[in-house]
């Protein structure tokens, strides 16, 4: 199902105007951010493949005309967990943050004269605190990159703080890599699909009496060992995250 899928995603997009090496691309970034994220339905998750092909081929005439010139092209995403400590290891590898794509992706460019960019994320709720926000971080040079929910997401160039060391006089290959989920993430989700599965099974064999309070507490009490087996993975999997390409 999902095969046919992105097959005929890879066709729209193609028809659309997208390049066949692009196309190859991102249909094989969608196929990893799926795998990653536990969806088993690709139609559930990105919509119809026509309205999702408009979406991802939308603004492309707009598009900047450095990047035709060379420049190099990455998406990728990352959990919450991971995405700070990634944005500016990557940034200091000159990739710059162009915007944050529907499906939480970093649309990130490189050009051939690339330079050092710092990243941050900041939280605010509505317009208003999102222009509060910017007022108080655009006199130091940041400027917003992207908003995914409640977060937005800011850069700057960083000759603003280290001036002429921001150069880069070569860059590192392009990562292969373009999901990065921390093992919490990944913890976090296992216990709660195993908690229900063990919900199911014991209400369908008689073994849980859902009318008995204690259920319910025990339930509950399975939450906090979860959390604290995901904490002794998340620096492990940070660390493998940065240095895998």
């Amino acid at each position: 199902m999902n095969t046919e899928y992105f097959a005929e995603l890879g066709r729209l997009l193609a028809a659309r105007g997208m390049p066949e090496q692009e196309v190859s691309a991102t249909v094989a970034d969608l196929t990893g951010y799926l795998a990653e994220s536990g969806s088993a339905d690709a139609r559930e998750e990105f919509g119809a493949p026509d309205v999702f092909a408009d979406r991802l081929t939308q603004g492309r005439t707009a598009e900047r005309p450095e990047a035709e010139a060379g420049a190099e092209t990455w998406k990728w995403t990352a959990d919450i967990y991971t995405d700070r400590l990634l944005l500016n290891q990557y940034g200091a590898e000159g990739w710059e943050v162009e915007e944050i794509d529907f499906v939480g992706r970093f649309v990130c460019r490189r050009p051939d004269a690339a330079m050092r960019w710092e990243y941050r994320r900041e939280t605010a709720h509505g317009a208003k605190g999102r222009e509060a926000l910017l007022a108080d971080l655009e006199p130091d040079g940041w400027e917003p990159c992207g908003r995914w929910l409640h977060m937005t997401y800011f850069k700057r160039p960083a000759a603003a703080s280290a001036g002429p060391a921001a150069e880069l006089a070569a860059t590192p290959a392009q990562p292969t890599r373009h999901v990065f989920f921390s093992a919490k993430s990944r913890a976090l989700v296992a216990m709660s699909v195993i908690s229900m599965v063990l919900l199911v099974l014991g209400y369908s064999f008689g073994l849980i009496d859902l009318s008995r309070p204690g259920v319910y507490l025990g339930m509950l009490g399975a939450v906090p060992v979860g959390v604290l087996l995901a904490w002794f993975g998340v620096k492990r999997d940070v660390a493998k995250g940065i240095e895998s390409r």
